[in-house]
């Protein structure tokens, strides 16, 4: 018996249907420019979220607990908002602080308190810790801050306590520490890695400075046209070509350094006493910072050194008051940071980087009415 074609003919016109509205399903656009959202659910509360960095696994991941006091803990947030912490195999005093994504594909950490330690957490949740005065050649009490990927295949991270030391880690767990060409007191804050192929970081006591080491281990520091005594904080490699960084008080400046160890400052636009933290180049080509000082601004400034603030209270969705910290760009363009005061919050501010919304496709036009044809000789 031969089977009727129209219900072959209804399945495919409904399949045509379909396929103009799966293909106009888009991935969620990155926030406008200047949006704040924040998240709390999954979070302990007054864990005290500190540096925030993303992963390997199209996550964010954070550090939590270094105040001495607060339970040590490792964060994971979903760009949808999604909150996991870890503790398992962490030291509940340790102080976790600088975080990076590794060489390896895991995630790698510095502890500041006690002996100091360097840890490593897989994107399963999986930690492994290698302690100052236990593990060879990692001195202990050395109070490590900072730490990032370096161009060789290693970890490299700073030593804040004095005298001060620059440490490099290899993914097995190697430790080297590197001393000579240190100012002794300057107290290494944080690292990055420049568009030079060598490691720059901080120097955040005393008079201050900026140091560069080769994957080698020289150390050369500048501090001609630095204001003295202006505390650098954080470093991240600019989309320019130079490092930028912050310094947090005198009273605060955003600046540049060239490869060459040419340093320049900004300071117009700039809340004075803000604070400064946390920097990071954003998808828009800007460098993105932190301001602790209540009520709290995510500021942003130009390669140009043109600087705008976004501040808590005024800007909808940030809530005054909070301590921004830490600061990453997001694998869904935008800027995510941490706020540190109680109760603790992971936020993310968009950064303009999303392409507008297409225009909705035009309606399709009426199907063309029957005609009948009479033959000759119809009679209906």
């Amino acid at each position: 018996m031969r089977v009727r074609a129209w219900p072959r003919l209804l399945v495919a016109g409904v399949l045509v249907l379909l396929i103009p509205l799966f293909s106009a399903v888009q991935v969620r656009a990155a926030d406008p420019l200047g949006q704040v959202t924040e998240f709390t659910a999954g979070l302990t509360p007054d864990s005290a979220p500190s540096r925030i960095t993303e992963g390997p696994d199209g996550n964010l991941w954070f550090t939590a607990g270094s105040d001495p006091g607060k339970t040590a803990r490792i964060g994971r947030i979903t760009p949808d908002g999604t909150i996991t912490e870890f503790t398992a195999g962490l030291t509940p005093d340790g102080g976790p602080v600088g975080i990076t994504t590794g060489p390896d594909g895991n995630l790698w950490f510095v502890e500041i308190q006690g002996p100091g330690r360097v840890g490593r957490i897989t994107p399963a949740g999986v930690i492994t810790e290698f302690t100052g005065g236990v593990t060879p050649g990692f001195t202990a009490g050395g109070a490590p801050l900072g730490i990032t990927a370096g161009p060789d295949g290693n970890l490299w991270f700073t030593e804040f306590g004095d005298p001060g030391r620059i440490g490099r880690i290899t993914p097995a767990g190697v430790v080297t520490e590197f001393t000579t060409g240190l100012t002794p007191g300057r107290g290494p804050a944080e690292i990055t890695t420049g568009a030079d192929g060598n490691l720059w970081f901080t120097e955040g006591r005393g008079t201050g400075g900026i140091g560069r080491i080769t994957t080698d281990g020289t150390i050369t520091e500048f501090t001609t046209g630095l204001t003295t005594g202006s505390q650098p904080n954080r470093i991240t490699a600019g989309p320019d070509g130079n490092l930028w960084f912050t310094e947090f008080t005198n009273p605060g400046r955003i600046g540049r350094i060239t490869t060459s160890g040419i340093i320049t400052e900004f300071s117009e636009g700039l809340t004075q006493n803000s604070g400064l933290l946390g920097i990071v180049t954003g998808c828009d080509g800007n460098l993105w910072f932190t301001e602790l000082a209540d009520p709290g601004r995510i500021g942003r400034i130009t390669p140009a050194g043109m600087i705008a603030e976004f501040t808590a209270g005024l800007t909808p969705g940030f809530t005054p008051n909070s301590g921004p910290v830490g600061i990453a760009a997001g694998p869904d363009d935008n800027i995510w940071f941490t706020e540190t005061k109680d109760p603790g919050r992971i936020a993310r501010i968009g950064a303009g980087c999303g392409a507008p919304p297409p225009p909705p496709p035009p309606p399709s036009p009426p199907p063309p009415l029957a005609v009948l044809v009479v033959q000759p000789g119809f009679t209906g």
